[in-house]
């Protein structure tokens, strides 16, 4: 099922856990990695969908480092790159709210501590992480 994306426009990617949080950034190691805001409520920061061959490269619209706002998953998270290393991802529309994914990575987040975001082939469940589910809400 398709879920209703309308490129080149601004919206918060909010998880369906019941926290009303938003995908935000932070630095590590001279990269800004992906992350759930670390309030309940907090939005974080808005993402723009650009259409490219199946999928979309999800931007988001604050960085640490000029020129990297687009989400790559590595072994280590999600994190910002420049738009020509962007990652293809794919939106899917289910019950509990819309997932992407990345050469088969479903996204995922931390459960305990703080919520870094993943790509993940499969999990086990209650073993600290969990499947992300997203609203969409335009800004």
């Amino acid at each position: 099922m398709a879920v209703d994306i309308t490129p080149e426009i601004q919206y918060y990617m909010v998880i369906t856990d019941g926290t009303g949080r938003g995908i935000s950034r932070e630095p590590y190691m001279n990269w800004d990695f992906c992350l759930l805001a670390n309030n309940t409520g907090d939005k974080g920061y808005p993402v723009i969908f650009h259409t490219k061959g199946t999928g979309y490269t999800i931007e988001i619209t604050s960085s640490n480092w000029g020129g990297y706002r687009y989400l790559q998953r590595v072994t280590t998270g999600v994190k910002l790159v420049q738009e020509g290393d962007a990652h293809i991802w794919v939106a899917q529309s289910h019950t509990k709210g819309a997932s992407f994914t990345t050469s088969g990575a479903s996204m995922v987040y931390n459960t305990s501590g703080k919520a870094w975001l993943y790509a993940e082939e499969s999990i086990l469940p209650n073993f600290g992480r969990d499947f992300a589910f997203w609203t969409l809400d335009k800004v």
